[in-house]
This record gives structure tokens, C-alpha cells and sequence, in this order.
């Protein structure tokens, strides 16, 4: 059995929750850290794009699901 649970929230208030300022962006095909996700953020979103990235890092990856998920 697989379940998957959406947080639905706005990008930019995330990033800023996680402290992360506007910057270059970057696509990076795995996500290590917060700046990886940034980068990535910034560059598919600058084209209007969405993308899926897998996180390497299983303590910062449930940080910012604990971060997303306290958005109403």
C-alpha cells in the first residue's frame, strides 16, 4: 500500500519561513540541502514550470514537511 499526502502552500512563503532569500537559480537533479531547493525553486519557477526533485537528506527533508505543514 502507497499513500501520498499533498501539502498545498505557497512556495515563496515557505522559502521565506525556511529563512531562504531570493537568489540564482540553479536546476539540480537531487536535492541535498534547503539552498538546493531554493535554486531549484527559483529556476523552474522563473520559467513558470513545475518540477519533482528527490531529497537526499532524510532530517532536512522532514524539517521542511514539518515547516509546510504547520501553513493553514
Amino acid at each position: 500500500v502507497n499513500a501520498c499526502v499533498d501539502v498545498v502552500l505557497s512556495g515563496v512563503k515557505l522559502l521565506q519561513a525556511l529563512g531562504l532569500n531570493p537568489g540564482h537559480g540553479k536546476d539540480h537533479s537531487v536535492l541535498h540541502s534547503r539552498n538546493d531547493l531554493e535554486e531549484t525553486f527559483i529556476h523552474f519557477m522563473g520559467k513558470g514550470a513545475a518540477a519533482e526533485r528527490f531529497f537526499s537528506d532524510k532530517e532536512t527533508f522532514h524539517d521542511i514537511a514539518r515547516i509546510a505543514s504547520e501553513f493553514p
